[in-house]
């Protein structure tokens, strides 16, 4: 197994504190509403997730998972290479760099939806008796997505804005 489960939940940490680093720093950037409301929200939950996975892995300390295939430890590579905050980043830089309400609330979406897929699968190397915490978090984040989705759906005032974002799409066609 390339990542122990105490790796595993430290690297959820790290999402979770640079998450609420993120969603604090939108949380200042956007004036009032609902966007503000949302990200004031979202960093209240991301402190909330942080402190879970903290307990999680003092209790993970001596838990052997079982071996998994070669396959699935490159998996869990890509995964934490590839979701902006696995690593070390500045994600209140980052969050200085949203222009828009509907780009954050992109980012956001794509953040979200990185840690529900990891979430899955730290659930995987989990012992049964603390499965039901990651699964508790997933649900979390699923709920994250949907507030996300709906406050998208009122800043988008087409199907295809809602579904293409304006840099993909635009910058193609010139």
């Amino acid at each position: 197994m390339l990542f122990k489960p105490t790796e595993i939940a430290n690297i959820a940490m790290n999402i979770e504190k640079n998450g609420l680093a993120f969603y604090s720093a939108l949380a200042n950037r956007v004036k009032e509403g609902e966007t503000k409301t949302l990200f004031t929200f979202l960093a209240k939950e991301e402190k909330e997730h942080y402190d879970t996975f903290e307990k999680l892995c003092s209790k993970l300390a001596s838990y052997q998972v079982p071996d998994f295939d070669e396959e699935y430890d490159e998996y869990m590579q890509q995964l934490v290479d590839n979701n902006v905050f696995a690593g070390d980043c500045n994600a209140a830089e980052l969050a200085e760099k949203v222009k828009t309400p509907l780009e954050a609330i992109e980012m956001a979406l794509g953040f979200e939806k990185d840690s529900v897929i990891f979430f899955i699968q730290l659930k995987k190397v989990m012992p049964a008796v603390e499965q039901f915490a990651v699964e508790e978090m997933i649900e979390e984040e699923n709920r994250h997505i949907k507030k996300l989705l709906l406050i998208k759906k009122d800043l988008t005032e087409t199907r295809e804005e809602f579904y293409i974002t304006k840099g993909d799409w635009d910058s193609e066609r010139q």
